[in-house]
């Protein structure tokens, strides 16, 4: 990638604009880091900069280089010098887009990602090559975008200035989309679509995974867009924790392309429940193990809560719970009318109870919902840390609990609960999504036992349990 300097305006939010100096340095790779840096000539420095977010516009040769928000921490305001230039301290950048001339004849989108633990290693076990080359890794097929072939490059970066011998390899990761003929151009709408493979596929990298950036190449122009060029693009791995597979190599294509396919046609409200899990599963910013414990069983019980609501078997709590409160509001009509000193206390406490059958009756009720519509996670829950407790163990519903309240837990606690919490919902996300679990994942299969921490044995977390009444 090449470096620009060009002359650029710079347009504030407030309306003022400044012609300014740039010296950009796009990211040769997916995941690096962009060069940027603006000046203001000492002529045009004015006690007025443009305010944040700003807009930048130039051209450099037949490459028409924009940014969009810009936002500065330092704006030089005294002209010290006339005809210098007096560096912009730059804070974050939102996007920075290339726009220039193409020869090739094909069209064709790229997807510049951020590291990926899963790809890395899989990606190891290539030979090498001298110089730039790009190697394939794998390839899915989505039922709009067509087939997407994820590769990784690799690109030496000889050291400047050129007296200085030596160079730099460095290797990343893309994906690579030839759209069907019958599929519109619409750059937003084909963003949207491959950021939704993504965030499925994070179940099986176990990591949440950044789009760095997209090159589109169309009617002989080509526009390349890097997202946050300025910012590092990192994201928590889980793979130390809960083990490298979720599915055997061998069958990670045909895994793949079936989440990929049921998670396209899935009903948004699903969609929706399922991002929940996978955004609370591998975030994007790494957190504390009790957050992280936290945010995972939120997401779990919005999935409770939508089975709740959704249960409408004639023995359901839900069911049940809409008969008992007209005849609760009728008691209380009775109350009334009988008359009486004590008709004030007795209305508030039946209005008490309606409110708390109204709130669906606890999260027990809402969990014996839950299996009645998905009872295959009965079977799923069995080996698992238990989600309920009984009289005598706490269950992982009660470590939520101690959380929410402030309690201390201790660490060896949160750190094995979250492993089952974990495990647990990634089962969830393909039951939901009504595609087979995958072998890394099942009930007592071998990538369970044997490529975690240890953690899945009953002999190492049933010591852990809480009893009744004792500390967490």
């Amino acid at each position: 990638m090449m470096k620009f300097s060009f002359d650029a305006e710079l347009k504030g939010s407030n309306g003022k604009v400044l012609p300014v100096y740039c010296e950009v340095q796009p990211p040769h790779l997916g995941g690096q880091k962009a060069h940027i840096q603006i000046a203001v000539p000492g002529s045009a420095i004015t006690t007025e900069p443009p305010s944040s977010p700003c807009v930048l516009a130039g051209k450099c040769g037949a490459s028409a280089v924009t940014m969009q928000g810009v936002h500065w921490r330092d704006f030089p305001t005294v002209a010290n010098i006339k005809h210098g230039l007096a560096p912009i301290g730059l804070f974050h950048v939102e996007r920075l887009t290339v726009s220039r001339p193409s020869t090739d004849a094909h069209d064709g989108v790229q997807f510049h990602l951020g590291p990926v633990d899963y790809l890395r290693k899989k990606s190891n076990y290539l030979p090498r090559r001298d110089g730039s080359a790009r190697q394939d890794l794998f390839a899915l097929a989505h039922p709009e975008l067509g087939d997407i072939r994820f590769v990784v490059d690799w690109v030496t970066v000889y050291n400047r200035p050129p007296e200085v011998l030596g160079a730099s390899v460095f290797g990343a990761f893309c994906a690579i989309v030839k759209l069907p003929d019958s599929m519109p151009w619409d750059e937003a709408k084909i963003v949207e679509k491959f950021q939704s493979v993504l965030e499925v596929l994070s179940v099986l990298f176990r990591q949440a995974v950044k789009l760095h950036g997209w090159t589109f190449t169309h009617d002989h122009q080509t526009v390349t867009t890097w997202v946050g060029p300025m910012d590092p693009i990192v994201t928590a791995s889980a793979h130390e924790e809960r083990g490298d597979f979720v599915e055997k190599p061998r069958d990670f294509v045909q895994c793949a392309n079936g989440l990929i396919r049921a998670y396209a046609v899935a009903e948004p409200k699903t969609r929706s429940l399922i991002r929940n899990l996978l955004s609370a599963i591998n975030p994007y910013v790494k957190k504390r193990g009790d957050d992280h414990f936290f945010n995972m069983f939120k997401a779990f019980e919005k999935v409770i809560e939508a089975a709740w609501k959704s249960d409408s078997s004639s023995f359901s709590p839900s069911v049940l719970d809409n008969a008992l409160i007209p005849r609760l509001e009728g008691l209380i009509e009775s109350v009334r009318a009988d008359g009486g000193n004590d008709v004030d206390v007795l209305t508030k406490r039946l209005q008490g109870f309606i409110k708390s059958v109204k709130s669906g009756g606890g999260h027990v009720n809402k969990f014996e919902s839950f299996i009645r519509l998905y009872p295959e996670m009965g079977h799923y829950c069995a080996d698992l840390w238990p989600v309920n407790g009984t009289d005598t163990k706490g269950g992982l519903k009660e470590i939520r609990n101690a959380l929410s309240h402030g309690s201390y837990v201790t660490t060896d606690v949160i750190t094995v609960a979250n492993w089952h919490l974990g495990i647990l919902m990634e089962r969830l996300i393909f039951v939901l999504l009504g595609v087979g679990v995958p072998e890394g994942i099942r009930p007592n299969s071998y990538l369970l036992r044997h490529g975690g921490s240890g953690w899945y044995e009953r002999d190492f977390w049933i010591p852990l349990q809480p009893k009744k009444d004792q500390s967490i």
